[in-house]
């Protein structure tokens, strides 16, 4: 008999204890949706057009032919390869 009033107790404090955590879990979280939808909608904290960091211009084609030295390090490359 003393068994099961000891399991009556611990079942009614886990249950308890289970049920304050929970809410305030639920509480915490509706803090945290108020606190998102103020910044989302706060025009001070809004990502703007003059927020916006200016785009990379990406480099353009080259049109000609290979650079002097980029030519002799080929020649030389190629020289170096026939000797073998």
């Amino acid at each position: 008999m003393a068994w099961q009033l000891l399991a009556i107790w611990v079942i009614t404090i886990s249950t308890v204890v289970w049920f304050v955590r929970d809410e305030r879990r639920l509480r915490a979280e509706a803090r945290l949706a108020v606190a998102a939808r103020y910044y989302a909608h706060a025009p001070k904290y809004r990502f703007g057009a003059r927020n916006v960091p200016p785009q990379p211009v990406p480099p353009k084609p080259r049109t000609g032919s290979l650079l002097r030295s980029d030519r002799a390090y080929f020649d030389q490359l190629i020289s170096q390869r026939a000797r073998r």
